[in-house]
């Protein structure tokens, strides 16, 4: 059994029921009564029901990085286009290199 949302009060707060979370994501509410949080999380511990700490969300998948350094300007540009990155070829290739540093180093800012 866990606390969920379902709903809001008139006040705007939102309304916490107990169930058990079903297959399609739908709940079998098990206390119909409408409690704030902190009275779900009362009554589910009165209830006997250990509470199980929110899952963390898995980080996202950073890229992998490629070896980039010894690529061509033609080849730099391709790959950086399957990050919807355009790079300018008019630049020298240590100027592009240092934008796909920047990039793939997570400090890459739109100008």
């Amino acid at each position: 059994m866990e606390i969920f949302q379902n709903g809001r009060f008139s006040t705007g707060g939102p309304v916490y029921q107990i169930g058990v979370k079903q297959a399609d994501d739908t709940y079998d509410i098990k206390v119909y009564d409408l409690m704030t949080k902190a009275q779900a999380e009362a009554k589910l511990v009165s209830m006997g029901v250990k509470s199980t700490p929110a899952k963390k969300p898995k980080k996202a998948a950073t890229p992998k990085v490629p070896d980039y350094s010894n690529m061509s300007k033609i080849q730099l540009e391709k790959l950086m286009r399957k990050y919807n990155i355009e790079l300018d070829r008019r630049k020298s290739k240590a100027a592009l290199l240092k934008e796909v540093d920047a990039f793939f180093s997570g400090e890459w800012a739109i100008s």
